[in-house]
């Protein structure tokens, strides 16, 4: 359950800088990006986690599956059974049966779901912040915005948003920190509008 909760804490993070309009949003792109999201229903697919504080020798990698259903539903499940769901206005976490929502014990929850499926849906230019950077490449579109931490509150210095260039649809979200510190969420081998179960958002209990 602490690595679930290191999660909520760094994509918290995220959520705390991500909640106005991004400034200097002239770039076509962004136009490009919301619009062919605005076809993608759903999204399934194994995703990564690569974590490096500045403590650790190396950075951590956590593995599992990603899926992700228009407007508001999300589920992250890793490998060792932990489980991180977002299912319209409730966020739970859950381990080998046992389940906690997080509403009522993290401020920070709401804006994060907010910001998580703004991501998904392309919204790019409603994240608060500086667009800095629009690095086009011949697979990815990145997007490199800077964020006041201290109007954050977090150490979240800079968020780099990756599209892919053909579909558009989201590759890999970057938090990067004043210390130096990272934490990236990237998404591989995309499964586009397939129909999930509503099982899917759903965090199991153990029985008893």
């Amino acid at each position: 359950m602490k690595r679930i909760f290191a999660l909520v804490v760094s994509m918290a993070a995220l959520s705390a800088v991500c909640m106005a309009q991004l400034k200097n949003a002239t770039d076509a792109s962004i136009k490009q990006v919301a619009s062919a999201n605005e076809k993608i229903t759903t999204i399934q697919c194994p995703f990564e986690r690569t974590q490096k504080m500045e403590f650790m020798a190396e950075a951590a990698v956590s593995k599992g599956t990603f899926n992700y259903s228009k407007p508001s539903q999300l589920s992250m499940v890793y490998e060792n059974g932990e489980i991180f769901v977002i299912n319209e206005s409730s966020v739970s976490v859950g381990n080998k049966g046992k389940v906690r929502s997080l509403k009522a014990t993290n401020k920070h929850v709401e804006d994060l779901a907010s910001t998580l499926l703004k991501c998904l849906k392309g919204d790019v230019a409603s994240l608060d912040g500086t667009l800095k950077n629009t690095e086009k490449g011949a697979k990815h579109i990145v997007y490199t915005i800077d964020v006041d931490y201290k109007v954050g509150r977090s150490d979240v210095v800079s968020l780099e948003l990756r599209y892919d260039k053909n579909d558009f649809t989201l590759v890999s979200i970057r938090l990067n920190e004043e210390d130096g510190s990272y934490t990236i969420y990237e998404l591989q081998n995309k499964v586009l509008n397939k129909e999930i179960p509503a099982s899917t958002y759903v965090v199991a209990k153990k029985k008893k």
